[in-house]
């Protein structure tokens, strides 16, 4: 999500008020700069073995890695890794583990390109599978990472996310859902029996709705849903959109209201926690958010879901509730191309909601 959240070195203290007296060690591999979370650094500056000035601009003024200006040395908080994503997640566990290994615990975040979650796949699954607390920040991610081409578009770290046990997954549209999973990660990170967290964003600004966060809407946001547009109790179609996607869901679901004013538009937040509760409900152990959303909802009444990733990552909602499905999300590799062209291509912008939308209604009258 883009906005003022962490445009301040220090705001991210803000996002978690409670935990000032921890020590907080953002890494990044590479690209701090251009992932956009370079102010995650809170002000630290990076760690060298061996004391040295930060690289010099043609004017003769300290630039530093990424321009940051930074003098390195044994004190720094910040670690920067290189081109090396094993490495980042080899360091996430020792730096997830201080606690039990040695009394104190630490905060770690790492940030990196969403496709590259893969590279260092063999050390997250182990780090996760030695109870390392850390926080996962993928971005930029999906094929609205356009311009650089299909090599650097992912469609499968959604599905890893829901795949990887110890590891709590969730992505955000907006900036206020964003600053409620930052405070949950973190609790995560220091609760007995919690574990790690990993947000998949974006880059692409997004309009942001001005809304109070309400314990009820911050609830929902953590479990994994929430109506952005509630819909009504003649309701033949629902949008579940996530992420990035979500100008597109919107706009389709307005111009949908012309033909099915009861049309609901319901924001994902997290396909994993909604996954990970319809197994839990379907075993009694606990209730289903799922269906506490659609208790209103026509059993009738379809879906059509939207992700900027593998289909399958929501696909699964027909089964859990029941419904008529139409999914859609990226299933080839992206392009080089500005986004209303690639969305066009990929079949995820408003025209193609729409008629997966017909589809799902047309199956209903027939």
């Amino acid at each position: 999500p883009s906005g003022n959240l962490l445009d301040h070195p220090k705001d991210h203290r803000k996002a978690i008020p409670r935990f000032k007296h921890l020590a907080v060690v953002p890494l990044f591999p590479h690209l701090s700069r251009k992932g956009c979370l370079s102010h995650c650094r809170g002000g630290k500056n990076a760690f060298a073995p061996v004391p040295r000035e930060g690289l010099r601009t043609l004017k003769g003024k300290p630039q530093g890695l990424r321009g940051l200006g930074e003098v390195r040395g044994l004190v720094g908080q910040h670690l920067e890794l290189g081109i090396a994503e094993n490495n980042l997640f080899l360091a996430l566990a020792a730096l997830g583990l201080t606690e039990p290994l040695y009394g104190h615990r630490l905060l770690p975040i790492g940030t990196l390109y969403d496709p590259f979650v893969a590279r260092g796949l063999d050390a997250l699954i182990y780090a996760l599978y030695q109870d390392a607390r850390f926080l996962l920040v993928g971005t930029p991610s999906g094929v609205t990472l356009s311009p650089e081409g299909g090599a650097h578009q992912s469609q499968t770290t959604p599905l890893i996310g829901i795949g990887l046990p110890n590891l709590a997954s969730y992505e955000p549209a907006y900036v206020d859902e964003l600053a409620i999973m930052m405070r949950a990660s973190f609790a995560r990170m220091l609760c007995k029996d919690g574990g790690a967290s990993y947000l998949r964003l974006s880059t692409r600004q997004l309009e942001q709705p001005k809304r109070e966060m309400t314990d009820s809407l911050e609830h929902d946001v953590l479990a994994g849903a929430y109506w952005l547009k509630p819909p009504g109790k003649n309701c033949d179609v629902v949008i579940a959109a996530m992420g990035a996607l979500m100008p597109e869901a919107t706009e389709a679901h307005n111009l949908l209201l012309e033909d099915c004013p009861d049309a609901g538009l319901l924001a994902v937040t997290s396909a994993d926690q909604l996954h990970r509760n319809w197994l839990c409900a379907e075993q009694g152990r606990e209730e289903s958010h799922l269906k506490r959303l659609f208790s209103e909802v026509p059993n009738r009444a379809g879906l059509v879901t939207l992700c900027d990733a593998h289909p399958a990552t929501l696909s699964w909602l027909g089964a859990a509730l029941g419904r008529d499905i139409a999914p859609l999300g990226v299933e080839g590799f992206g392009q080089s191309a500005d986004l209303p062209d690639i969305y066009r291509t990929l079949r995820l912008d408003s025209d193609a909601i729409l008629d997966a939308a017909a589809r799902v209604i047309w199956r209903l009258m027939n």
